[in-house]
């Protein structure tokens, strides 16, 4: 690369350079080629002077031409001078330069120098240079402060300032009051050093949505000159946590409130290491509550093994951050998969799953377990059996013989159905295996193909062992009443498979409910308000009562019906009225006793009203209300209605 230097009275020389060159090895080759000191050399492109580290690369080069420069002499004693500034110490400062002459407070280059060891030292440069942007912003790299001996325009103008504050936060404490007020320029300065909030506009400080942008952009630095009331408002803190979590520790009061605290730990786990010490972090219950919240609480506390255990049970994702030291002691490692699951095995040592129970829990824990328990535990069938409870999968890993054997399968089936998927073709086209399968297991059928479960019998054979595995039968069996008629009346619960179509059939849901009551709870909505097939599932159980639909509570004859056959469907009946009604109470007394126990209070309390009980059902006895019973009145009239053998029992006045 060619460049060539001129001076202002035309051309010195041209130098063969090259682009890795920088602007301090042009001057050293023109002070072997030109004899021109390099202290005295200044090299201008164009108005700009290159400063020595400067790389030719990086300039504007003229095609034709290469790299053309101005070179300017400085004097002799200019020179010397500059080199003392250059090698000089600390004491060439602000003190040093208001003793120099203006010749010198005005040389950009020595007050430059000058500058970098000491920003405050603009205030003796000239007004010239105190006006430069350039050299403003040289003394406020050192120091922020030095903003202040700029001059006023600059002081004022916001794109500087802003340019200001971005290489030195500081330099917003010397800011015109305008500008410190000014929201953009004042993030500017914090984002470079939070600790320069502090001088920003009171207005500012108390602004809750401007404090939320300094927390997310000052740190704690920034934090503590928000205004202190902020500080006080727990909407507002928490809202500061969610952007860090060290904004807690600027709320003295708020974060002594273990409620508080558990809230904010919710959304910043860190925000713990800021809660009052003295008080939360050695509660063992609120430590567990803030674990509950979130598994990285875990990280912020003492480690504890008791501790810990207990933690992995509120939340086993915690196992994450579980101290290194603590899972590599075996007995500890063990007792953390129990009380975290599958969160655990990621972090257990290879000899870990030697042992028979740790591989059997971590197979009950996750299936991608399989891949690393050893060879050694697939020949040994009694454990297969076991896993094969939780992970059916297992049985690729075995002897494939031992697919073929009956006997071997049904054991595993009856654990978990899935395991006959993997069956050998054989048995799966043998089909007194299959009944057999049906029998030890009646899930098996929703593994089965389509035209196995097309397949009547064999549906038949797992309808005993699960009703609702109906569910899972080929469609053209699911819709055939005939079917479905044998289907409910080996298991009522074959109606939980049932279509909708079939379970508004009223031949269906009574032979459902003859068989099983409880499956009342299947049928349609209209069947469950038919009083035949409502009692017909009443009749051996009183649980299905909760299944009548609500119309028929309200019919008087049902009612009776009902509490014929269990006095509790009293309970059910919608009316209250009918529980206060006299006559309807002592008719339902006589159809069965037990109804008193679902009269009105007011009924119950009226000595009256039981006698006349008594009289018309002596077994009415059994269900007085015991603070009756020891009513002398009713006592004595109790005897003239029920045998000695009843009046017996009835207790003594002194009881």
């Amino acid at each position: 690369m060619e460049v060539q230097v001129n001076t202002l009275a035309g051309e010195l020389c041209c130098l063969q350079g090259d682009k890795a060159w920088r602007a301090l090895d042009v001057k050293t080759a023109l002070q072997v080629q030109a004899k021109v000191p390099i202290a005295e050399q200044r090299l201008l492109l164009g108005c700009r002077e290159l400063q020595d580290e400067d790389l030719l690369a990086s300039l504007e080069l003229d095609a034709q031409r290469g790299l053309a420069l101005t070179l300017v002499r400085r004097s002799a004693a200019h020179a010397e001078l500059l080199r003392l500034v250059r090698s000089g110490t600390q004491t060439l400062s602000r003190k040093w330069l208001a003793r120099m002459p203006e010749l010198v407070r005005g040389d950009c280059e020595i007050v430059r120098e000058v500058l970098k060891r000491d920003g405050v030292a603009l205030q003796h440069a000239t007004e010239e240079l105190r006006s430069s942007p350039a050299m403003v912003l040289e003394a406020v790299h050192r120091s922020g402060f030095a903003l202040e001996f700029a001059a006023e325009h600059l002081r004022e103008d916001r794109s500087f300032v802003l340019q200001a504050v971005q290489a030195n936060g500081f330099a917003l404490a010397r800011a015109s009051p305008r500008l410190r007020g000014d929201p953009e320029v004042v993030k500017a300065a914090i984002r470079e050093e939070g600790a320069a909030f502090e001088y920003a506009a009171d207005d500012l400080k108390g602004d809750p949505d401007f404090a939320l942008e300094v927390v997310s952009a000052g740190g704690p630095g920034a934090m503590e000159h928000i205004a202190a009331d902020l500080w006080e408002d727990p909407h507002f803190v928490l809202r500061a946590v969610q952007r860090s979590a060290a904004a807690l520790e600027q709320a003295v009061e708020i974060k002594a409130e273990p409620t508080f605290v558990l809230e904010a730990v919710t959304w910043s786990p860190a925000a713990l290491g800021y809660a009052a010490a003295d008080d939360l972090l050695e509660d063992k219950g609120f430590l567990l509550a803030a674990v509950a919240r979130h598994p990285a609480c875990l990280a912020q506390v003492p480690q504890e093994p008791g501790f810990v255990l207990e933690a992995l049970k509120v939340n086993g994702a915690a196992l994450g951050f579980v101290s290194k030291s603590l899972l590599t002691e075996k007995t500890f490692a063990m007792q953390a998969l129990a009380a975290a699951g599958r969160e655990a095995l990621g972090k257990m040592a290879e000899d870990f799953w030697q042992e028979r129970h740790f591989a059997l829990a971590a197979l009950r824990c996750d299936e991608g377990s399989i891949g690393r328990v050893p060879k050694k535990f697939w020949t040994d069938r009694e454990f297969v059996l076991e896993a094969s409870r939780f992970q059916p999968a297992v049985l690729n890993m075995v002897e494939p013989e031992w697919l073929k054997e009956q006997k071997f399968i049904l054991k595993a089936l009856q654990r978990n159905a899935c395991c006959i998927r993997f069956v050998s073709e054989d048995l799966f086209q043998n089909r007194s295996f299959l009944l057999q399968a049906m029998e030890a297991n009646g899930s098996v059928l929703k593994h089965l193909p389509e035209v196995v479960r097309g397949d009547g019998s064999l549906v038949l054979a797992a309808v005993p062992q699960s009703g609702f595995i109906l569910g899972f039968a080929a469609d053209e069996l699911r819709f055939s009443k005939d079917f479905i008629l044998q289907a409910v009346k080996v298991n009522g619960y074959s109606l939980l498979g049932t279509p909708d179509p079939l379970r508004a059939d009223r031949d269906i849901v009574l032979a459902a409910v003859k068989q099983n009551g409880l499956c009342l709870e299947y049928a349609a909505p209209e069947l469950r308000a038919d009083t035949t097939i409502a009692l017909a599932a009443i009749a051996t159980d009183p649980q299905p009562l909760m299944h009548v639909a609500e119309p028929l509570w309200s019919d008087q004859d049902f009612v009776r019906q009902a509490i014929r056959i269990h006095g509790c469907a009293m309970r059910h009946a919608e009316d209250e009225q009918l529980r206060r009604n006299r006559g309807f109470m002592l008719s339902s007394c006589e159809l069965n006793p037990e109804t008193i126990c679902y009269a009105h209070s007011d009924l119950q309390s009226e000595r009256g009203f039981l006698i006349e009980c008594l009289a018309i059902n002596p077994n009415a006895l059994h269900f007085v209300p015991a603070a009756m019973r020891i009513d002398v009145a009713f006592a004595a009239a109790a005897k003239a209605h029920v045998t000695p053998e009843e009046g017996a029992r009835l207790p003594s006045p002194s009881w």
